[in-house]
């Protein structure tokens, strides 16, 4: 079954009408650390066509934050490759067979060019594009801030900074910790580099809450549905949730949906 994301977004951040459907993407299977899922994105605009968000693409976070672009593994497996590769110094092979393990089936190649992708981020490689960056969101007529800080390895935390109506990734750090405090310095470098953003899209941590309202004062700020959910979820079921996750461990379920998958598209062709 086909996921088809949405912007969280309802309505314009210039003009504040309702926004419609623009177009919807081509479907993509992308390969995470939960499994392999099929998705889509609808991309939205303002219906008003007097305003400058009927020329633009308001895109879903959730779905932005699967994957990079032209990629078709999640962010959470570069991260895990960056860090295996780069803080426990394991070999490529190594990092193939920790991923074949998880259930991630790749290969070298494919391996070195995520680590590629991983330093590309944490080195500031969007440093190097900074002004034709800041001359695309000029010429759009502003930029949507969103932020991605959910994919944490074992020591660091990997925020990744958006522009969700272009999809430019604007900025890319590690961070040791979560709080404020250390969350709170990058959002002061996206607004020393770009401005103030037209509104801003992130889940409910408390880091991104206070600096949002620290450093963009009066910007409006838009959680996304499906993180709080995923939040009130947890603190309702998660014990439930856990329980059900190591009894389908145990049955080893995955292997035998994946058995019936694999006869199904035997049997199509």
């Amino acid at each position: 079954m086909c996921t088809m994301y949405q912007p969280e977004l309802k309505n314009c951040p210039i003009c504040a009408d309702k926004l419609i459907k623009k177009y919807n993407t081509a479907k993509k299977t992308v390969n995470t650390l939960k499994g392999k899922m099929e998705c889509g994105e609808r991309v939205f605009k303002c219906r008003n066509g007097n305003c400058k968000g009927s020329l633009m693409s308001f895109h879903s976070a959730e779905f932005k934050a699967l994957t990079l672009e032209d990629m078709t593994f999640g962010i959470d497996v570069v991260a895990l490759e960056g860090e295996l590769r780069f803080e426990e110094h394991k070999t490529i092979d190594e990092i193939v067979n920790i991923l074949k393990v998880q259930g991630v089936n790749t290969n070298g190649a494919t391996v070195s060019k995520h680590l590629d992708k991983y330093l590309a981020l944490v080195s500031g490689y969007q440093e190097q594009k900074l002004k034709d960056i800041q001359q695309a969101i000029v010429k759009q007529g502003g930029y949507v801030l969103q932020i991605d800080g959910t994919v944490s390895t074992k020591t660091k935390t990997l925020y990744i900074f958006r522009d969700n109506i272009s999809g430019t990734t604007l900025y890319a750090a590690l961070a040791n910790h979560d709080d404020t405090n250390s969350v709170k310095p990058l959002f002061q470098d996206i607004k020393n580099k770009f401005g103030v953003p037209l509104a801003i899209m992130s889940d409910m941590q408390n880091a991104f809450i206070e600096s949002a309202a620290d450093v963009f004062t009066g910007v409006p700020h838009q959680f996304c549905q499906y993180h709080f959910l995923k939040n009130v979820g947890n603190a309702i079921l998660k014990e439930k949730h856990q329980q059900l996750g190591t009894l389908i461990r145990d049955k080893e379920v995955k292997n035998k949906i994946e058995r019936v998958q694999n006869q199904v598209e035997t049997k199509k062709k």
